[in-house]
């Protein structure tokens, strides 16, 4: 990059030269603003309407300019009032994007190491060639400068990229987890559909059987919801459907599995659960939606479950789609038999046969 390329980022690139022998300043301000000859002009690029120097005599003149109008500061090694590397440290803390060259006699070489080592961008020595060897170096500062700016530039872009990515990563996993949730859910009632019963129970079915793991089914029907429903309307009907999901949602522990069957028909997928314990928790969800639709309909309106239960213990079944029959059966003898509420399958392939 040469350095029109370099102040095309700007109109003009302000350079401040803090020297104390003003007879110096003024030849490195005529370093930068004209040359010995047009090729030296065309080379460098350093124009007037491209560089703007601006002269400070001693540290404390400089230390009162603005920096924000810094783009380069040139300083002597030893200033009349202090040392250039004072100047350095106090670009340093206000700017340090901000290159600064310090320049010194022959006499003073040693301090061009120390120069470095302390932050500075280059080191110039003042052999009376400062002709040539000024405009090369605040070329290739303000050149660095500009490398560096787009640097930083093309870093705060990635890391706006790469935080806006990480939105849209989040934002996407986020409708993913939602359409899986709608994918397995009953748009109704908010209870798993029938699909994600068929996959939780080949899936619980396949461990309880290979593992001897106790695999409780229930089966559940609403009584007089038909007549409910032909007499209210469907909108009430709704209502009732979805106060019997809550009621599940309720009794149930948290690794069992409740879900729409279809209708008005309910069951859960109890993994981990003695008939005892299955016996026991369909009676308390009987019991609780008794509590609960005594609440919400008239007096003489009857809406109850019926509530068939199956065991892999038990039935000894063969499949899963068996274990799902049996509890069918089961809840069809709860339903001709009102008082019993709950039925516990005693059916199994192996009595049968």
């Amino acid at each position: 990059m040469n350095l029109d390329q370099t102040m095309n980022k700007t109109t003009r690139r302000r350079v401040m030269i803090v020297e104390s022998d003003g007879a110096l300043a003024q030849r490195l301000v005529a370093a930068l603003l004209t040359s010995r000859d047009s090729k030296n002009s065309k080379q460098f690029g350093l124009h007037k309407e491209r560089i703007e120097c601006h002269v400070s005599s001693s540290s404390k003149e400089f230390f009162d300019t603005d920096p924000a109008t810094w783009d380069l500061v040139v300083t002597a090694s030893n200033l009349g009032d202090s040392s250039g590397f004072g100047i350095l440290s106090f670009v340093q803390g206000l700017r340090p994007d901000v290159p600064v060259i310090l320049t010194g006699t022959p006499e003073e070489g040693d301090t061009a190491v120390e120069a470095i080592r302390a932050g500075a961008a280059d080191y110039l020595m003042l052999t009376g060639h400062e002709m040539i060897t000024l405009p090369v170096a605040v070329q290739k500062c303000l050149a660095l400068q500009v490398i560096r700016t787009e640097n930083d530039d093309l870093h705060a872009d990635l890391s706006q990229s790469l935080s806006e990515l990480a939105v849209a990563n989040r934002e996407l996993q986020q409708m993913i987890q939602r359409l899986e949730v709608a994918a397995r859910t009953d748009d109704l009632t908010k209870l798993s559909n029938r699909r994600w019963l068929n996959l939780m129970l080949e899936s619980k079915w396949e461990e309880a059987s290979r593992n001897g793991i106790p695999l409780a089914f229930l089966m559940i029907d609403l009584d007089g919801f038909k007549r409910f429903n032909d007499r209210f309307g469907h909108q009430k009907g709704d209502e009732i459907l979805r106060l019997a999901a809550r009621v599940l949602e309720a009794n149930c522990r948290s690794i069992d599995v409740s879900a729409r069957f279809g209708g008005d028909e309910f069951c859960v997928l109890m993994p981990h659960a003695e008939p005892d314990a299955a016996i026991r928790i369909a009676y308390r969800i009987a019991a609780a939606f008794d509590e609960a639709i005594a609440a919400v309909v008239k007096k003489g309106v009857v809406v109850s479950m019926s509530v068939g239960v199956s065991h892999l213990q038990i039935n000894e079944p063969i499949s899963a789609d068996e274990l799902v029959l049996f509890a069918d059966e089961a809840m069809y003898k709860a339903k001709s038999v009102p008082e019993k509420r709950v039925v516990m399958s005693e059916e199994s392939r192996k009595k049968a046969a």
